[in-house]
């Protein structure tokens, strides 16, 4: 047989009580609110610009130079491509991290020094219009229309 006093089930329902409150407590810890971009390291910034994939076809005029601008941020990486539309047509051309050359294509992945805009150059010496064709992958915004000549 069990006898519970007075003083045993106040010691027991306090302890329940405690535990109760414990527990309620550690369940429900409020959770830290994101951080900022601000307040994050330049590394960590990466992340919080988003991955895009861009193919598009922009026309080089006739003696003419075409800019195509993206911004990045310090530590984001871009992978490219970049192609006349029919062989045998060169342009002279400047790219992020590359010596200027001529030719009909041209590829590479390079990682963001810093954060700001960062360019490609066409230059097009030839008395015709000539399309090419670009592809983008990475961490990037494209600059708004139109380019700078």
């Amino acid at each position: 047989m069990c006898i519970v006093t007075r003083n045993g089930w106040l010691i027991g329902l306090a302890a329940l009580v405690a535990a109760a409150s414990a527990g309620v407590y550690f369940w429900r810890v409020p959770r830290p609110p994101a951080p900022s971009a601000a307040k994050l390291p330049a590394d960590a910034r990466v992340l919080l610009q988003p991955f895009r994939k861009d193919s598009l076809n922009l026309t080089v005029e006739a003696h003419q130079d075409l800019d195509y601008r993206v911004g990045m941020q310090a530590g984001a990486t871009l992978v490219y491509s970049w192609s006349t539309a029919h062989s045998g047509e060169t342009l002279s051309c400047e790219l992020p991290g590359q010596k200027t050359s001529r030719g009909a294509e041209g590829h590479g992945a390079f990682e963001a020094r810093s954060s700001g805009w960062y360019r490609w150059r066409w230059k097009n010496e030839s008395g015709h219009p000539i399309t090419i064709h670009v592809k983008l992958n990475g961490y990037y915004e494209v600059a708004s229309m139109p380019y700078d000549k």
